[in-house]
């Protein structure tokens, strides 16, 4: 790893469009282009959308080379999923109504869905144009189509089971997965992990009581890949969305020992690496790198 720059003062750091986005606590630096912020300014890019929030206020959209106040429908909660799409949404306890307003290239499009508990903040899956709403009770997950037709319902009926909405991927050709977590004490849980089609809601397959926690990166192959540290070893699982074929591998190297701390959370794949962090005990921390071709 070689050491190119250092940039200090950094509040944040993103990427957008591929392009280096560094906030300070007076400037926001897009490549060459250098824009003001004011020291309390909250700044995020997510979806390739670059937003400002003022004073924990207003916020600002960056688009066309300025910035656009955000004027939402309703002021409970909006969120991005590309530039040109975005809902705000409100929630009428006394209805039991989930109200949206979905914008898409200046478009508007209101609808209710009925829910005794709030909706939480939902997915838009582009590449099949179906958005996922999870409920509240972290026991549903409603789905539907672009034009807002309704398609099906996940629903857990087991009392002491719960969704992980961390644990939704969406991988393959259409295939949903979903993590399930039941909690076994406060320091211990059990995970399953199921595949459905997401269009039709038909059940594929389903791995009970995993030996790992499932923390999935979807892989240039279409694979979900995961890892799992556990007894100074550190392993690869990988899981086939068609058919839910499990397989694990053992990742040899001499750099782990007690003082080790590898949390699946931390994986992140970026082509065919699989980065993950060493957050050591009473050592400093290391970031490592599993090439999933030879997985080494």
């Amino acid at each position: 790893m070689k050491y190119i720059k250092k940039i200090g003062k950094v509040k944040d750091f993103y990427l957008r469009k591929g392009e280096e986005i560094i906030v300070t606590a007076h400037n926001i630096q897009i490549g060459d282009l250098l824009l003001d912020a004011a020291p309390d300014d909250d700044i995020f890019c997510g979806n390739d959308v670059l937003l400002k929030r003022e004073h924990s206020k207003k916020q600002f959209t960056y688009k066309d080379g300025k910035w656009i106040e955000d004027q939402p429908r309703y002021g409970g909660s909006f969120r991005y999923f590309s530039e040109n799409l975005y809902y705000s949404r409100e929630f009428n306890e006394e209805k039991h109504l989930m109200k949206y307003s979905i914008l898409e290239n200046g478009e508007e499009t209101l609808f209710d869905i009925e829910t005794e508990r709030l909706i939480l903040l939902h997915q838009y899956i582009k590449q099949h144009s179906i958005y996922i709403f999870p409920e509240l009770s972290e026991r549903s997950l409603l789905f539907y189509t672009k034009n807002l037709q309704f398609l099906w319902k996940y629903q857990i009926d087991e009392p002491d089971v719960t969704i992980n909405f961390r644990g939704v991927t969406v991988a393959g050709d259409s295939v949903v997965v979903v993590k399930k977590q039941r909690i076994k004490d406060s320091f211990d849980s059990l995970y399953s992990v199921e595949g459905y089609n997401i269009l039709t809601g038909n059940k594929l397959w389903e791995i009970k009581n995993t030996p790992f926690y499932p923390c999935f990166n979807i892989g240039p192959d279409n694979m979900l890949y995961s890892i799992h540290y556990q007894e100074d070893t550190l392993f690869v699982e990988k899981i086939d969305p068609v058919d839910g074929a499990l397989t694990k591998h053992e990742i040899k190297s001499g750099d782990f020992d007690s003082h080790t701390r590898i949390s699946p959370s931390t994986a992140a794949l970026y082509g065919d690496k699989l980065y993950f962090t060493d957050n050591r005990w009473k050592s400093a921390c290391s970031i490592g790198v599993i090439d999933l071709n030879t997985l080494k």
